[in-house]
């Protein structure tokens, strides 16, 4: 869906491929987020840069430079007050954080001669989850400061990535080849125990999102082959359920919720042939209701939906 999308897909797939009271409390307040402005990052000049903009499209704003180098896959914090994102200004992929606006950037984990991508915030804002890279892709977890010793969550003989973590903070899932399969969707403790494999491998499920209520999970079909689709499931695996039905020729994905799980932003590539571009979608969570809000840029491609600061 466009060269920059082939060349941060190639690293996805690489990351792919390669107490009830407070429980109560957590969810609840999930339940009641007010959806904010949308992230996603995309194609300009060669060089994936970060923006934002109003889920009804308006009020698109760059918030990133070419100068400062690459910058993808940005995560709000719990806050909507920071994001968090991957960027190359270093030389490799790191993790930087900056402002909702933009301003305040800094490189927040310094991991030379590794790649680290696809940064996710704990829903308390206290940890990042995020898929660190050499031969293999293993998932990690470091304090949101960037501070301390980084925890490595899966094995290094397998690939796995994209973390997202249960509203309840007591659960990862990901993708992973674990087992030789292509990818599938799975879930484990947040310290890295109990992994458990949730979809089949016919599926090719990658890159999960938990619904803020906890109750289910988005995936992707394929793992970045052409034709994929947004599925859901329930948190457990079952009630698998395809949500979008592309024409043939076209495909979409990386589906994210919004804070209140109304909604769903997504990419797809319905204005365009031969899997060349991608435009950022916004849909009602029963996959109905899908509407373009941003198609002025070369390619959209990961993309998340913020809080109301």
């Amino acid at each position: 869906m466009m060269s920059e999308r082939r060349r941060v897909a190639t690293l996805v797939r690489t990351a792919a491929i390669a107490g009830c009271a407070a429980v109560l409390s957590i969810v609840g307040s999930a339940q009641a987020a007010v959806n904010g402005k949308i992230a996603f990052s995309t194609d300009q000049s060669a060089a994936s840069q970060i923006f934002t903009v109003n889920p009804n499209g308006s009020g698109e704003t760059q918030i990133t430079k070419p100068a400062d180098g690459n910058a993808f896959a940005p995560d709000w914090s719990p806050s909507g007050s920071k994001i968090i994102f991957s960027g190359d200004q270093s030389g490799t992929q790191q993790i930087y954080e900056m402002d909702a606006n933009g301003s305040g950037r800094h490189l927040l984990v310094n991991d030379p001669g590794f790649s680290d991508m696809n940064p996710r915030f704990s829903p308390n804002g206290s940890l990042i989850a995020f898929s660190r890279c050499s031969v293999t892709c293993a998932i990690y977890r470091v304090k949101a400061d960037g501070s301390g010793p980084l925890t490595r969550l899966t094995s290094t003989i397998w690939n796995s990535g994209d973390p997202t973590w249960s509203p309840d903070g007591k659960k990862i899932a990901f993708d992973s080849n674990q087992g030789g399969l292509l990818a599938a969707v799975w879930v484990m403790n947040a310290n890295g125990t109990n992994k458990q494999r949730l979809t089949a491998p016919a599926l090719e499920a990658f890159f999960p999102d938990w619904s803020p209520d906890g109750t289910h999970l988005l995936f992707g079909d394929l793992c970045c082959l052409f034709g994929s689709n947004v599925w859901v499931m329930n948190a457990e695996g079952s009630g698998q359920k395809q949500l979008t039905h592309f024409p043939t020729k076209h495909q979409g994905g990386f589906a994210r919720y919004s804070p209140d799980g109304k909604k769903i932003v997504l990419i797809a590539d319905l204005a365009y042939r031969d899997n060349c571009c991608s435009d950022l979608y916004t849909m009602d969570a029963n996959g109905t209701h899908m509407t373009k809000i941003v198609g002025n840029q070369p390619g959209v491609f990961l993309s998340d939906w913020g809080p109301s600061p």
